[in-house]
């Protein structure tokens, strides 16, 4: 109960940005703008590969699904294969993450009805390959944009709590900031919180991922070096004790297709 009620409360606090903010940002797609930071659903499925298989055999089977999903999925989906980079195998009992994007919760429960309807043959090719044993939804917030969405990059992801008392409109506060510093920098990459939403673990406490994303990983370690040579002190000076997070680790996310927009 204590996590759906944080849950609720992290729910309510980005609707009030939505209701509060008077920024536009742009969308992504061609001229349109939205109020409020960008959001999208992601859900993910958590999986290992069978026996004698690899990436390669997934990436066939992907292709395969890529071609469902042109046919079957009623709205635009965006799914990453995402695999670990820097990490201790130990905390992860999986081998890679099949994340899948959609605008919103209810397209990507739209595209999931039409999975769980027609998918059935292809869902034995997957299982066949990469079987998983966990899914999940959370929902996506932009804090700094990242340019090259849709393309193969590198995530930097660590799970974070609000401190007593702190809000999501507190972090997104200091995330302008934070994001105008990284502009009158040249640092790059992207930031987005990843919110749990369905399907997490009952002793799971995290209230949002905080995922850098970049180009590289020479990319990722110019950042780095720019945090070394000063830009940690900016960051706490900013976010203060706002939240507290765990250490990071770095995983790779190639895109494997979808349904693009209608």
């Amino acid at each position: 109960m204590l996590k759906i009620i944080k849950t609720s409360q992290l729910v309510l606090s980005v609707l009030s940005l939505f209701v509060l903010s008077s920024t536009s940002f742009a969308d992504g797609h061609g001229n349109h703008e939205q109020a409020g930071p960008r959001t999208s659903a992601i859900e993910s499925y958590y999986c290992s590969y069978a026996k004698n298989k690899d990436m390669d055999d997934l990436l066939k089977t992907a292709a395969a699904w890529d071609v469902w999903a042109d046919d079957n999925f009623p709205a635009a989906y965006t799914a990453y294969v995402m695999s670990p980079v820097v990490t201790t195998g130990s905390d992860f009992p999986f081998d890679i993450v099949w994340l899948g994007v959609s605008k919103n919760q209810q397209t990507l429960g739209q595209n999931n009805d039409a999975w769980i309807k027609n998918g059935a043959d292809m869902a034995k090719k997957f299982d066949a390959v990469t079987p998983c044993d966990s899914h999940g939804y959370l929902d996506s917030i932009e804090a700094r944009p990242y340019n090259k969405l849709g393309q193969a990059g590198y995530l930097q992801i660590e799970a974070c709590q609000f401190s007593e008392g702190k809000t999501l409109a507190d972090l997104m506060a200091a995330d302008m900031k934070w994001s105008a510093w990284m502009d009158e920098s040249g640092m790059p990459g992207g930031i987005y919180r990843w919110i749990p939403s369905i399907g997490s673990p009952r002793a799971d406490e995290t209230d949002f991922f905080n995922v850098y994303i970049a180009e590289s990983l020479a990319e990722r370690g110019k950042a780095h070096d720019m945090m070394i040579k000063g830009g940690f002190p900016v960051r706490d000076a900013m976010y203060g004790d706002l939240v507290t997070c765990d250490n990071p680790r770095i995983w790779h996310a190639q895109p494997v297709g979808g349904k693009a927009a209608g």
